[in-house]
């Protein structure tokens, strides 16, 4: 059975090796975006669009889980994003269904690694 630590290890993965087939797998069309101020729903093409612009932008990044929180089929995740000199952190909730992303809250990221 795969678990939600499971998927967000897979998550990462596909963002460390700039897997876009990869992240189309695990991320659901219609995939709803929480940003403080919006929310918005995004296809698995715009969603693509935004994982090419990503890496784009932070061509080295690297992402390690500080802490993993499981609560039925949302996992929270306290990230450090490291590229190159660039070093920031975060929090992102993902909601699960079917083995992909169906939903997402995520707040702005403030610079320094997670202590």
């Amino acid at each position: 059975m795969t678990t939600l630590a499971d998927l967000m290890q897979r998550y990462f993965d596909v963002y460390h090796q700039r897997d876009e087939a990869g992240f189309r797998a695990m991320v659901a069309d219609g995939c709803i975006r929480h940003d403080p101020g919006s929310t918005t729903t995004l296809s698995i093409d715009e969603n693509a669009a935004r994982f090419r612009s990503f890496h784009e932008q932070f061509p080295t990044a690297r992402f390690t889980s500080a802490a993993l929180f499981e609560h039925g089929d949302v996992a929270t995740t306290c990230y450090t994003m490291t590229a190159g000199d660039t070093v920031v952190s975060g929090i992102e909730i993902f909601r699960f269904a079917d083995g992909k992303v169906v939903e997402v809250w995520n707040a702005p990221v403030a610079p320094g690694a997670w202590t």
